[in-house]
């Protein structure tokens, strides 16, 4: 079961009465919203149209890259550059922490004085 707009499994997949292609419901709405008529076939579609598929829910499927080592090793550079974007966030909020506490300490020392 995929999604005709976008290619992927659908969280919520609902199917079109009239061509009975299957949608991802937030895509197919506000494609529906936008235009008035289905992205594959163009011909007239209402929200009326459309049917919400009941489905158990199941584990997804891996993304196609990470069925490979070469994706899988993209996957990772990417999840480690995220973790060091954020540690590197972490640090500067550290040090301007510090900076501050360090500032309003020599103050208090000051006004004591």
């Amino acid at each position: 079961m995929i999604c005709a707009i976008s290619g992927e499994v659908p969280d919520e997949p609902v199917v079109s009465k009239r061509s009975g292609l299957l949608f991802e419901r937030r895509l197919i709405e506000r494609y529906i919203e936008d235009h008035g008529k289905c992205p594959v076939t163009k011909e007239e579609l209402s929200m009326d149209d459309i049917v919400l598929v009941k489905t158990n829910k199941v584990v997804r499927p891996r993304p196609l890259q990470a069925a490979s080592i070469p994706g899988l090793l993209g996957i990772f550079q990417n999840e480690w550059d995220a973790l060091m974007l954020s540690n590197f966030a972490l640090e500067q909020q550290l040090h301007t922490a510090r900076q501050e506490l360090s500032h309003a300490l020599y103050q208090h020392d000051a006004a004591c004085s």
